[in-house]
């Protein structure tokens, strides 16, 4: 049984658009609604888009996509906003699919690869730094970060923000799975297309890269773990979340 709603917000043209609020931490405080959103890409938004995102107070827009993913399909300018974008792939060989790896990354990454990929994403990484630092400035909440569909990247930066508001595992993992429910129809489009240049074996490749699997971002949690001792230990070592500055993170964004 779920402890939480969902919150969507039903854009015609993004997908998985969803404020973070409504979490609740472990001592029963709840994260505060329209301080955080995660996302898909925004790049195709319609008119009547636009005007839903400007009712949701967004001041900041969190960009964890390649350079070359940004420039094929760029978040659309709302002058309110400050823009960050900085790549959050890491020194990853492969290119995401939204880039010149076009529907042959299906082909060629591998599930084994992806655990690995998600294990080393949180460490070292210039882009979920950046992030940490700017979550803690409350002038720059609401924000909404997000790739290309909203899943391995953004995933690892819902899981991290979760993280730092002591909001349970099971909670992070659950939010982390709702995904598969918010980008379904989008798979099952993009699967239509693939049908005829694809194997069978390609195409449970290509579901299975296309899924939010526990064993995924299990992976994540077990690298923080392995590497630091603990998941408090890895944030204060990797993002300076010292408990003081945690706890003014927490009293900020719950309630």
């Amino acid at each position: 049984m779920k402890q939480f709603d969902i919150k969507i917000i039903p854009f015609e043209a993004v997908y998985n658009f969803r404020d973070m609020g409504g979490y609740k931490s472990r001592d029963g405080r709840a994260i505060k609604n329209g301080l955080i959103y995660r996302s898909a890409a925004l790049g195709k938004m319609t008119t009547a888009d636009k005007e839903l995102f400007e009712t949701l107070g967004v001041k900041t827009i969190f960009d964890y996509r390649d350079n070359h993913e940004a420039q094929n399909n760029p978040n659309p300018l709302f002058p309110n906003a400050n823009y960050i974008q900085i790549p959050a792939k890491g020194n990853h060989a492969f290119e995401m699919p939204t880039n010149a790896g076009g529907k042959d990354f299906y082909k060629v990454v591998s599930p084994e690869m992806f655990r690995e990929f998600y294990a080393q994403m949180p460490f070292n990484n210039a882009s979920f730094k950046e992030l940490i630092a700017t979550i803690q400035q409350p002038e720059n909440l609401g924000l909404v970060h997000h790739c290309a569909v909203g899943k391995d990247r953004t995933g690892i930066g819902s899981a991290l923000i979760l993280l730092a508001l002591d909001v349970p595992v099971e909670t992070i993992m659950e939010d982390y799975l709702d995904t598969n429910v918010h980008l379904h129809p989008l798979v099952e489009r993009m699967a239509k297309t693939m049908q005829q240049d694809y194997s069978d074996q390609e195409l449970q490749q290509f579901y299975a890269l296309m899924s939010a699997r526990e064993d995924y971002l299990q992976a994540a949690f077990d690298a923080m773990d392995n590497r630091y001792g603990s998941k408090s230990a890895f944030l204060e070592q990797e993002f300076g979340l010292t408990t003081e500055k945690r706890q003014q993170l927490q009293d900020y964004c719950l309630l």
